[in-house]
């Protein structure tokens, strides 16, 4: 849609480092262990038949109390507990301590079919996707079945596991749980896209290569693009909520960036109404954009519009953050494009600023509200899945968000249109 259009146109310090104690600690909710030993925290992964310490998920698998741990920061520590503060959304990570780590924690487990579908269950069944005993059944004798055929090459086997696990997920009530099995190298999700992936790859590199052949300003990384089209709108393009700095995929200094971004907006809309006497409308394009950080979403949409109301609620805990400068003097609100590419934090995004007098315009957002937690499984494979069942997902105005579903926009638009092949 935009061709014609793109055609015409202070640093923080880290907080000090917290005394850790030694020991283990325990967080319900993520389902996982932390181990502190001499300041160096090991993560272990739980299901409630298996325990190993495992790279993916929560928190990386070692990690410094002097450093950045991964997509956290610390907030507290003391005898009993252990919280951090996700970077991607704000929210607390408590950890309370137990006597000792399961001893069955200590070596990984048998690297057997059984017990990846095995495990794959018990973690659907930790996050609100528990799957029936019949097809349990079913699944598990197949994986037998499997671990017997003894003869059977090896790709195969690994070909048919991943489709007993794709079955698991399938009848599981995630729509975006998926599998990333590297020896495969095949990338699963259980829903698939109207559009295909190629038509979607080459429209995003499309739109890329006309960014930079434009007039408009970038920021961040190229996620976020700005400046005025011939058409007298104002395009705000947010390409990613995520990686807005050059430290790692979620911090403070990516939220820094955005606020020098939009400072920089700030002052060029003050030149387009001081030359055109009228305040523009904006043109805001998420349609390639698939999420990231709640909190540079939150910080984005109440930049445009200022509201006391959360971006959105996720298990009775609000996501928010404001900073200046506040631009809603500068425009007359306008357009949201959006896409079923449009997902997680890039949702949240959207139903923020249609709440703030925005129109929604494109197809059906993706409905992937719900942050995914991602495990490991005992062949070294990972599966995500959403962490929180849908009821406990709202937005600012304390509506159930459509998971699954999606946003329906104002006014459909057709795939030719949103995703252009030239």
């Amino acid at each position: 849609m935009l061709s014609w259009l793109l055609a015409s146109c202070s640093s923080s310090a880290l907080p000090p480092p917290l005394q850790l104690s030694d020991g283990v600690y325990w967080s319900t909710h993520y389902q996982s262990y932390l181990v502190v030993d001499d300041d160096i925290v090991t993560r272990y992964q739980w299901t409630p038949s298996q325990c190993w310490s495992a790279d993916a998920g929560l928190l990386p698998r070692v990690f410094s109390s002097a450093q950045n741990p991964g997509q956290h920061t610390w907030i507290g520590a003391g005898e009993r507990t252990l919280v951090l503060q996700r970077l991607s959304d704000g929210l607390p990570v408590i950890f309370t301590r137990e006597p000792f780590l399961p001893r069955h924690c200590t070596k990984p487990p048998e690297n057997t079919a059984v017990n990846v579908v095995i495990s794959v269950s018990e973690i659907l069944a930790q996050f609100h996707h528990g799957i029936s005993q019949a097809a349990l059944i079913r699944w598990r004798s197949e994986a037998e079945l499997l671990d017997k055929a003894v003869e059977m090459p090896v790709l195969d086997k690994k070909l048919a596991l991943f489709q007993i696990v794709s079955e698991v997920l399938e009848d599981s009530s995630d729509e975006h749980a998926f599998i990333l099995a590297n020896d495969i190298q095949r990338y699963h999700r259980v829903s698939d896209f109207a559009v295909g992936e190629s038509q979607r790859k080459q429209s995003r590199q499309n739109l890329l290569n006309q960014l930079r052949q434009s007039r408009l300003t970038q920021g961040c990384n190229e996620a976020l693009w700005w400046g005025l089209l011939t058409t007298g709108e104002y395009y705000l393009g947010v390409q990613r909520l995520h990686l807005y700095g050059t430290d790692a995929s979620y911090s403070e200094a990516g939220q820094r960036c955005l606020q020098r971004s939009l400072r920089a907006v700030e002052e060029e809309l003050k030149r387009v109404i001081q030359t055109r006497g009228e305040k523009p409308k904006l043109l805001i394009d998420l349609r390639f954009n698939e999420g990231g950080s709640l909190l540079l979403a939150s910080q984005l949409a109440n930049s445009l519009v200022s509201r006391e109301e959360p971006l959105t609620t996720i298990r009775q805990q609000a996501v928010y953050e404001q900073r200046s400068p506040n631009l809603e003097a500068l425009h007359q609100q306008g357009t949201v494009l959006v896409t079923e590419v449009t997902a997680s934090a890039a949702e949240h995004l959207a139903q923020a600023l249609r709440l703030r007098g925005f129109l929604l315009r494109g197809q059906n957002t993706r409905g992937a509200f719900a942050p995914t937690t991602v495990k490991s499984l005992p062949n070294g494979w990972v599966v995500g899945l959403s962490m929180y069942a849908p009821k406990e997902m709202l937005d600012g105005r304390g509506t159930v968000l459509p998971e699954g579903v999606g946003l329906t926009p104002d006014e459909t638009l057709s795939p030719e249109i949103l995703f252009p092949a030239k």
